[in-house]
């Protein structure tokens, strides 16, 4: 995960951050581990970092998203493992979390 991250949308995923705290981190994992195709790859909430990997219905294409807790703030960075391009996936599904977050919140 890069040091210094911006919120963008990406060729091939996207950057979000929200002020937020060790619960707000806890809940989207909890959000994070429901979603279909997913699996946590590395990390914990106890670390303060997390990376998931999510797969396309299809094909089973690899999409990496990595949250990260730090200074009152999750990062979180989705990005597709291959290709140019994710058609929009990754800002969709982070975006989407973020929703049923601030539902839960």
């Amino acid at each position: 995960m890069p040091a210094d991250l911006q919120v963008a949308d990406l060729d091939n995923g996207a950057v979000r951050i929200i002020e937020a705290g060790t619960d707000d981190l806890v809940r989207l994992d909890t959000i994070i581990r429901g979603t279909a195709r997913t699996q946590v790859l590395a990390g914990s909430v106890e670390a303060g970092m997390i990376t998931y990997v999510t797969r396309s219905a299809a094909i089973g294409f690899p999409d990496y998203t990595t949250i990260r807790l730090r200074d009152g703030q999750i990062e979180i960075f989705g990005r597709a493992r291959y290709g140019a391009s994710d058609l929009g996936v990754n800002a969709a599904r982070i975006d989407g979390w973020l929703d049923a977050l601030a539902q839960r919140g």
